[in-house]
């Protein structure tokens, strides 16, 4: 769910205080992004499903939350080809996915307590 070597190496470089204070940022500012995908979705606005699911992956990916970043690559490219083959099926699991990666992230944190 997450790649804990890449968080390692954050912590190691950056220290956990930062880290964590990146983490909490990011769990705000990714649910405020995975709202406006989901209603680009609903709109059918593949510029601004692109846009979101680009941003959305690259700060998911910064966090190391490799499988949620994978989903909103694989949305990124099929809005950029607006295919709406099987993004259903991505789009109505990316909720839950982002909520298990988040608590992966938040179990990794804990483990420092």
């Amino acid at each position: 769910m997450i790649d804990t070597a890449h968080l390692d190496t954050l912590t190691q470089l950056l220290g956990r205080d930062t880290i964590n204070q990146i983490r909490l940022e990011y769990i705000e500012d990714s649910h405020e992004k995975l709202a406006q995908l989901l209603q680009a979705w609903d709109a059918k606005d593949y510029s601004e499903l692109k846009q979101v699911s680009h941003s959305l992956k690259s700060a998911s990916l910064n966090m190391a939350m490799s499988v949620f970043a994978k989903q909103c690559q694989q949305i990124e490219q099929s809005a950029s080809q607006h295919n709406e083959q099987g993004m259903q099926a991505i789009i109505d699991t990316l909720p839950s996915l982002h909520t298990l990666s988040l608590q992966a992230l938040k179990r990794y944190f804990s483990d420092f307590d």
